[in-house]
């Protein structure tokens, strides 16, 4: 098992940035004669949401930190076709610094299927399940499945895809609309 450090993003729309944001990017890049391999990857990341940021009329900071083992598999030309991310050992915490006012929930599970192979351009198709997002104490959480899809856009200097997601193409369960979760969080935050 290897371990490595990071944190991609990509433009998601309302709620899928509040609900997703942990797992926007998670992904990593093998060797050409593995099948699977199990990875550890390392998140501690902060950074300042400008959507949130404007909504909310105060600085938003979303922090990720999470210890998490992925499992890749890989076709025979090497490419990563699907990744599996756990429900487990991750948290998101938004939060606004000119109010001292936070919120955290942990990850939930996501499979990204690569299609024939992860290659700068390619299509993804990531299916996210369990607890999705929650403001607690505004609205219920967020729970079921969210299926989205996206572009591969590049990869880092470890070889790890760098992912755009661009719809979410369907959803089931108990999913709040986007207005919803936008001014749940904007109440939690500047209360």
């Amino acid at each position: 098992m290897e371990s490595t450090s990071r944190l991609g993003s990509g433009n998601v729309g309302r709620l899928a940035l509040v609900s997703f944001v942990a797992l926007l990017a998670l992904g990593l890049a093998g060797p050409a004669a593995a099948a699977v391999r199990h990875a550890r990857v390392e998140i501690d990341e902060s950074f300042t949401d400008d959507f949130y940021s404007e909504a909310c009329d105060t600085e938003v900071v979303v922090t990720i930190d999470a210890s998490l083992n992925v499992t890749l598999r890989y076709n025979t030309a090497g490419l990563i076709v699907q990744e599996i991310d756990p429900s487990s050992g991750g948290t998101v915490t938004t939060s606004a610094p000119d109010t001292g006012n936070s919120f955290t929930y942990r990850f939930n599970s996501v499979i990204i299927d690569y299609g024939s192979g992860a290659t700068v351009g390619s299509a993804f198709t990531a299916r996210f399940a369990g607890l999705i997002g929650v403001v607690p104490g505004y609205i219920a959480a967020d729970a079921g499945e969210a299926v989205f899809i996206g572009t591969v856009v590049g990869f880092d200097e470890l070889g790890i895809p760098r992912l755009q997601f661009s719809d979410l193409i369907s959803s089931h369960g108990r999913l709040s609309d986007g207005d919803t979760v936008v001014e749940a969080t904007c109440r939690a935050l500047t209360r």
